[in-house]
């Protein structure tokens, strides 16, 4: 009996899969586990596994194919047994297609407008123009002749030159002298988030802003610190402290930490909070599981090793799947304030800033505090102005009195 291989799903926000490399080959002996074909899909790359024992009788797609979810990808069967005729749909159009959907060819030339047969032109060849015709007709570099005139008699006035200036051809521009340094092709990485991004922004989305005062924060790490350096090796940053902040405010806002799919809301006992880290070609989100029961020591060890595995390509589909809210911290990168774009199908995003030194007013005094502004973006399908302002201030609550968290 044939089986159709199909690309799986490998998390919940995955909608195709890119194909890079077969590892098996038309003709060869499976066994069911064994890997067949190496995807990218979901940031990260993969290997597909034969669901049966058998031989592969036929690859559906070709390297580079993106396929969508439970599309057929290959028939796996016995020697000798007739291979259906299916097909998978692929998101990408092949040379032909692109051609056939491509805008035509912008002319470099156009008809030159035929003279006027009105009554503008008096006998013996003169042209009945007011003088600000004339004039504005020299100014745009027009033959008055080719124009005719609405005026008293068939008269050209300068609206009449206007008119023709706006409705003449456009000739397009053949004296683009830019050097182009080199063009390439998006990498699957690159488009994949650019997908994911246009789907997002298709959503409204509301953001709320506020000021963090984070001296209590540093305090702490420096006591943290003095204590995991010699025990564990290990140095704790502001944003293992914030990804508990966060992991523990999650637990009072079930709607910050669920997805939207379709019409269902899903929310999450368990929460999983993704860590957005730059990478060579653009951004990757591992993932902090079950941060709400772990320490920030805990939290500390898990993102060292996630940081490195990223930095090495050794990430997991593990590591990058299961997120139910995402942190982006540009404060390394010097940048103050920004605007996230949520991370489909979570409903919310946090994007935090650098820490300053900044003057700010407490107890009617003026006093030199480390500051940091923070924005949460919101789905607003899901969520209204006023949970979002009230799961900051708890937020903010949480860090500037870090003590009360559950350290």
């Amino acid at each position: 009996m044939v089986t159709t291989m199909i690309m799986q799903r490998m998390s919940v926000a995955m909608e195709y899969g890119v194909i890079l490399k077969w590892i098996k080959k038309e003709g060869d002996k499976v066994k069911k586990g064994d890997p067949v074909v190496e995807i990218f899909g979901e940031k990260n790359e993969f290997e597909l596994e034969a669901p049966e024992d058998g031989i592969l009788l036929k690859i559906l797609c070709d390297v580079n194919d993106e396929i969508p979810i439970s599309e057929p990808i290959a028939i796996i069967g016995e020697k000798g047994e007739d291979i259906p005729d299916v097909r998978p749909k692929k998101l990408n159009k092949p040379a032909e297609a692109l051609e056939a959907v491509a805008p035509p060819t912008p002319q470099t030339t156009s008809e030159p407008a035929k003279a006027p047969t009105g009554s503008s032109r008096m006998k013996g060849g003169r042209i009945k123009a007011s003088p600000r015709a004339k004039k504005r007709a020299e100014e745009l570099g027009i033959d008055i002749g080719q124009i005719s005139g609405t005026g008293p008699g068939g008269r050209i006035v300068e609206k009449d030159v206007l008119d023709f200036k706006a409705s003449a051809p456009r000739v397009a521009d053949t004296t683009d002298e830019r050097k182009v340094r080199k063009t390439e092709t998006i990498s699957h990485l690159r488009r994949t988030i650019a997908r994911r991004m246009s789907g997002s922004w298709e959503h409204p989305h509301i953001t709320m802003i506020t000021e963090i005062d984070m001296t209590e924060v540093i305090e702490l790490r420096k006591e943290i610190n003095a204590r995991t350096e010699q025990t564990l090796g290990i140095r704790v940053s502001f944003n293992d402290i914030i990804v508990k902040a966060v992991a523990d405010t999650l637990e009072r806002f079930p709607k910050f930490n669920a997805a939207l799919i379709e019409n269902d809301l899903i929310m999450y006992d368990d929460i999983h909070i993704g860590i957005a880290v730059a990478a060579d070609d653009g951004l990757l989100v591992p993932v902090v599981k079950s941060a709400n029961k772990k320490s920030i020591t805990e939290i500390a060890q898990e993102t060292k090793a996630l940081g490195k595995k990223a930095r090495t390509g050794e990430l997991t589909a593990d590591d990058l799947t299961g997120g139910t809210f995402t942190i982006s911290n540009l404060g390394p990168f010097q940048v103050d304030l920004f605007i996230p774009v949520i991370n489909p199908p979570e409903t919310a995003i946090l994007a935090l800033g650098q820490i300053k030194k900044q003057p700010v007013v407490v107890d009617d005094m003026i006093a030199i505090r480390s500051m940091m502004m923070a924005s949460c973006a919101v789905d607003h399908r899901v969520l209204d102005g006023a949970p979002a302002g009230q799961f900051l201030s708890a937020l903010k609550d949480y860090l500037e009195n870090p003590y009360f968290m559950k350290i």
